[in-house]
């Protein structure tokens, strides 16, 4: 009898709720379990945009997935609704299991998240105050970079990581990677861990991301070995955490220390474990930045005369004694519009290179999403893990 009144209850909710976004025909139980791929994610996405348009669903196993593939709807839920939808799923194999649960990318919205954002703030501030604070150091890395673009042009995707991960790594720790990154353990073990998110998080890959009660499946059984691999990157998380730090109140106690996010709120700042996995959160982002510069690189390969004419401008306004530096950017106008417009075009979502995967969006209640005339409202539900990919321009 029980179970019948909440069958009823919950059909009830959903014939007074609009109709989720269309997607395809789930299997009994199950959903759309099967329509989930464990590789290249964002081709799935893509093909259910074009089957179902720019708002799609899928349902797994009771838990609905919103796919947008509209830049303008993707904006207005997550810009101008975004208090709806400012948390995360649960996702046990990359949070609980695999270590990356106090990662900011994988917090709930609340004080904890504030408190980062603030420190954030407080050390950064805007991009201005960002180019004032390491504009020395990224003039130094850049020059290091195009010399050794000039040295080894084959090797120039590893170069464009190498140039985020020290630049990052001076910004957060004051560290300085060795001159041949693949002498760097440092830079090493960073990169494990930016594998490992990867291979935790990317959707479909484990189930217990999809039916997170399996996280209490006993490692022993048939089906248990996700609980080896998520110890594993818990490990390397863990180590790479408190190596980095640790390496940072060295500096300090020796007095050879380099201004830096952490040394300068170990100045002031007592959370020690609230600055430790901050500045693990800001050197997450040297994979979207390595995107940007690899498709800027793309860019100027596939369209050399905009590539003529930045060099022409750069001529002109720097000479050709020196390189640019950043004091040169506000008399580089062709330049700066074509730096925006790669970041346009060329959008850096993060399943790209390898293999980087988004984190989803939930939303904080259920959300009955008005359209306008032009479309009948839908029903976006509680729990959802809603994913976005900017597939076209939307002007």
């Amino acid at each position: 009898m029980t179970v019948a009144a909440i069958t009823f209850a919950y059909s009830l909710r959903r014939r007074r709720s609009p109709p989720l976004p269309p997607g395809p025909r789930g299997l009994p139980i199950v959903g759309n379990i099967l329509d989930l791929r464990t590789t290249n994610s964002w081709l799935n996405f893509a093909k259910l945009g074009e089957d179902w348009g720019e708002i799609s669903s899928l349902t797994v196993l009771g838990q609905t997935m919103i796919i947008v593939n509209s830049l303008k709807i993707a904006e207005d839920l997550l810009e101008t609704r975004g208090a709806n939808f400012s948390d995360r799923p649960e996702m046990p194999m990359a949070g609980e299991l695999g270590g990356f649960d106090n990662v900011l990318i994988l917090s709930q919205c609340g004080d904890r998240v504030k408190q980062e954002r603030k420190l954030f703030h407080q050390l950064f501030g805007s991009s201005t105050s960002i180019i004032t604070h390491f504009g020395s150091l990224l003039t130094s890395e850049v020059q290091k970079f195009l010399q050794n673009i000039l040295d080894k042009p084959e090797n120039a995707l590893n170069q464009i990581w190498r140039l985020t991960g020290a630049i990052t790594l001076r910004i957060v720790y004051g560290y300085h990677i060795v001159p041949e990154p693949e002498q760097d353990g440092f830079l090493e073990m960073f990169n494990r861990v930016t594998v490992n998110f990867s291979r935790t998080a990317a959707p479909g890959a484990f189930l217990v991301n999809i039916i997170p009660a399996l996280r209490y499946w006993p490692e022993w059984l048939p089906g248990g070995g996700f609980h080896t691999i998520a110890k594993e990157c818990s490990k390397q998380l863990h180590r790479t955490v408190d190596t980095s730090f640790e390496y940072v109140k060295e500096q300090i106690a020796t007095g050879t220390v380099e201004p830096s996010f952490t040394a300068n709120l170990l100045e002031g700042f007592h959370d020690e474990y609230l600055i430790k996995w901050t500045a693990v959160t800001i050197r997450g982002e040297a994979e979207t930045t390595a995107a940007q510069i690899t498709a800027f690189f793309l860019a100027m390969s596939l369209y050399p005369k905009v590539q003529a004419a930045a060099q022409k401008e750069i001529d002109t306004v720097v000479g050709k004694d020196r390189l640019p530096d950043i004091s040169d950017r506000e008399r580089l106008p062709y330049m700066n519009a074509l730096c925006k417009e790669v970041l346009r075009y060329y959008v850096a979502v993060p399943t790209g290179i390898f293999e980087l995967v988004g984190v989803p969006h939930r939303a904080r209640g259920d959300f009955i999403y008005e359209r306008g005339e032009e479309a009948p409202p839908m029903f976006i539900p509680e729990a959802l893990c809603g994913h976005r990919k900017y597939l076209e321009n939307d002007s």
